[in-house]
């Protein structure tokens, strides 16, 4: 039996190692799940402190912010291969944490107060969570597509 030149085998196990690293990866289904899981549960997450986005306690309004912020870090952990999904996980954690933030600013300012910084922190909230029909959409879209 003949040996494989040292280029060949080279190459052959560049290709065994690459399908190796390839299997390991989550699969588009799983991580889509992931996002998803998240996504579910920060929104189950801010309904509950928040009595569905009725209540005007600060203490729950700053308990949803962390929730937030939780969740922007759950999606920043989460090490997705699929590029379309990495473009959703970036749009899900910079809403999150924007809302996180007007959502504190909104609470200072309502603490305080000052009328005026409190509408332009509800406006900014409400820029924050604009992006949110349309990325859930997309997600759902794309990952229905498996």
């Amino acid at each position: 039996m003949r040996a494989l030149p040292c280029s060949t085998l080279t190459i052959v196990l560049a290709v065994i190692l690459a399908f190796t690293a390839l299997g390991c990866a989550p699969s588009r289904d799983a991580q889509c799940k992931s996002i998803i899981q998240i996504a579910n549960g920060a929104v189950e997450e801010a309904k509950k402190l928040t009595n569905g986005g009725q209540t005007n306690e600060p203490q729950a309004m700053l308990q949803a912010a962390d929730a937030m912020e939780q969740a922007a870090e759950g999606m920043k952990a989460l090490e997705l291969t699929d590029e379309q999904l990495q473009t959703y996980q970036s749009g899900f954690i910079e809403m999150y944490a924007q809302t996180a933030e007007a959502t504190r600013n909104f609470v200072d300012a309502f603490e305080k107060k000052d009328r005026p910084r409190a509408e332009a922190a509800l406006a900014n909230l409400q820029r924050a969570t604009q992006p949110e029909q349309e990325l859930v959409q997309g997600i759902n879209t794309y990952c229905q597509g498996n």
